[in-house]
C-alpha cells in the first residue's frame, strides 16, 4: 500500500482488513472514522503522516513491504545520503519509497546486496546469533601459502578483538573464496592482513543463499516469493 499520493478512507479501511468499502462509507457517514482529529468525510485521502481513528482505537497503517536484489557496482555507498555527492545504493533503483540496505560492502567492494523497507527482517539478517552465511571473492596481491591457508582456516585468528571463523578455498592463482557466518567492519580485508596479503578487488558471491552471478553489474530485481520465505525462514520469521 502506497500513501505517497494519497488514498481514499474506505479504500484503505478495506485494504486493512478493517471493513468492506461500504461498510466503510457508513462508518465515515456516523462519524466513527476520525483522520488527524477531525472527522472523515466521504472521498477523503489519506497520506502517509495521517492518524486514522475507527471508534476510537488507531488503524496502523502498514506500508507495502519490498525486497530487492542488487549487484553492487563500485564507487557506490551503502548509506542513504553523502556529502560528498557520490553515488549511494538507493540511486541505482527506481523506487522513492524507504529503502535501506542489508548491512554494508565497501564503497569498492561489489556483489550481493539486498534492499528492503522490512525492518525486522534487515535486524535479523545482520545479527550475529543466526549465522548468515557470506561468501566472498577475494583477489589478492599475493598468493598464499599452504600454512597460511591452514591458519587462516583454524580457530587462531582474531578480527576486531573477537574470534573469526571462515573458510578459505583457492579457485585461482591469487583468487579465494572467502566463507563467512558474520560480516564485521572490513572484515574479508582484516583476515588476509593476519598474514600480511593485501586485498585489491573484493567481490560479495553470496548472501543468505542468494546470488547474482547472472546479473549484470549495477543492475537489480524484486526478490521471487520463494526467495522471501527462504530469507525469513533462516532468521525465524
Amino acid at each position: 500500500m502506497s500513501l505517497k499520493e494519497g488514498i481514499r478512507i474506505n479504500k484503505f479501511l478495506s485494504q486493512c482488513g478493517f471493513s468492506s468499502r461500504r461498510q466503510a462509507e457508513e462508518l465515515i457517514k456516523n462519524k466513527k472514522v476520525i483522520i488527524n482529529n477531525k472527522f472523515a468525510i466521504l472521498g477523503q485521502k489519506i497520506y502517509e503522516k495521517d492518524v486514522v481513528l475507527v471508534n476510537q482505537k488507531q488503524i496502523e497503517i502498514k506500508h507495502e513491504k519490498k525486497y530487492y536484489l542488487i549487484n553492487k557496482p563500485k564507487k557506490t555507498l551503502c548509506t542513504l545520503k553523502d556529502n560528498f555527492n557520490r553515488q549511494i545504493i538507493t540511486d541505482l533503483i527506481d523506487d522513492d519509497d524507504y529503502l535501506f540496505p542489508v548491512g554494508r560492502l565497501d564503497y569498492n567492494t561489489t556483489g550481493v546486496l539486498l534492499i528492503t523497507n522490512d525492518g525486522e527482517l534487515a535486524h535479523k539478517l545482520t545479527h550475529p546469533s543466526f549465522n548468515i552465511k557470506r561468501v566472498y571473492r577475494a583477489r589478492l596481491d599475493q598468493s598464499l601459502s599452504k600454512k597460511e591457508i591452514l591458519f587462516l582456516n583454524s580457530d587462531k585468528v582474531i578480527v576486531n578483538e573477537k574470534k573469526s571463523k571462515q573458510i578459505i578455498e583457492q579457485i585461482d592463482k591469487k583468487s579465494y573464496l572467502v566463507t563467512l557466518w558474520e560480516g564485521s567492519y572490513h572484515h574479508v580485508k582484516k583476515i588476509f592482513e593476519q598474514v600480511n596479503k593485501k586485498v585489491y578487488d573484493l567481490k560479495r558471491v553470496e548472501f543468505a543463499g542468494l546470488n547474482c552471478e547472472k546479473m549484470p553489474v549495477g543492475s537489480y530485481r524484486s526478490l521471487k516469493i520463494h526467495e522471501i520465505k527462504l530469507l525469513k525462514k533462516l532468521v525465524e520469521i
